[in-house]
């Protein structure tokens, strides 16, 4: 089933967006554990970092501090653009898609994409355009979540709003190094999601997430009760991935 990138653009601008940072915030541990990870593959200071699809802005400041290099934003959703830039104040924030960057050949070391593949709607055209905008031997690093779905927390209470939102990172990885950019690391980073049975629901109640807030209003009720019943043990953890890319040869033409 085809997705329709107006009807994920009206979700973030409409719904998403007032509610992604009440429900998907990260505690800065868990931003640190992330940027502990991606370290090694940032530049240091005078290079530049591509923050895209950075939503409301949580990692861009994160970014800029784990390296010391210029991070710009890259975003396609109005609402979220001016909630980043209010989050990062001077740093640049610009329209764009994953599929079209808009900026000029070799203009960054490094792209971070932070649950952003499940968006996109055409993955050579990303492909193509992120092995553009990367300078020779720049690095791709692309947070998510690629395991079985069952073993995410929300999948027992909400099936359905995962049935056409993952990409299979094997797809990834081959239409990326068909593009010239090969994968040269895959690692996988715990975070909490709540302390607390009763964090956990309500920050599925907030429906910050774009699959949540795509399901039907009777849907979303039955698994929200099913949570509200079932319970989740205690603190929740989940284990995402970062999965980093090199990007090969010199530039396109």
């Amino acid at each position: 089933m085809a997705r329709d990138p107006e009807q994920d653009s009206m979700i973030y601008d409409d719904t998403t967006a007032a509610a992604y940072d009440r429900g998907r915030w990260l505690r800065a541990g868990d931003i640190d554990r992330w940027m502990a990870a991606a370290r090694v593959y940032l530049p240091d200071a005078g290079g530049r970092v591509l923050d895209l699809g950075a939503g409301t802005g949580r990692f861009t400041a994160a970014l800029a501090r784990a390296c010391g290099a210029t991070v710009v934003a890259c975003e396609p959703s109005e609402a979220m653009r001016a909630a980043c830039r209010a989050a990062n104040p001077g740093t640049p924030v610009v329209a764009g898609t994953a599929q079209a960057v808009p900026f000029q050949d070799a203009a960054f070391d490094a792209l971070w994409a932070s649950m952003v593949l499940h968006h996109v709607q055409d993955l050579p055209a990303f492909a193509t355009s992120a092995r553009r905008v990367l300078r020779a031997g720049g690095h791709l690093l692309v947070r998510g979540g690629f395991g079985p779905v069952e073993e995410l927390p929300l999948y027992r209470y909400f099936p359905e709003a995962w049935a056409v939102e993952l990409l299979p990172l094997d797809r990834i990885t081959e239409v990326l190094a068909a593009a010239g950019i090969e994968r040269v690391d895959h690692l996988k980073v715990e975070q909490v999601l709540a302390e607390s049975a009763d964090e956990f629901v309500e920050r599925v109640r907030t429906r910050s997430l774009s699959n949540l807030a795509k399901l039907p209003e009777d849907v979303f009720q039955r698994g929200l009760r099913a949570l509200e019943r079932g319970g989740v043990p205690g603190r929740v953890v989940e284990e995402l991935d970062l999965v980093v890319f090199r990007r090969q040869g010199p530039a396109l033409r």
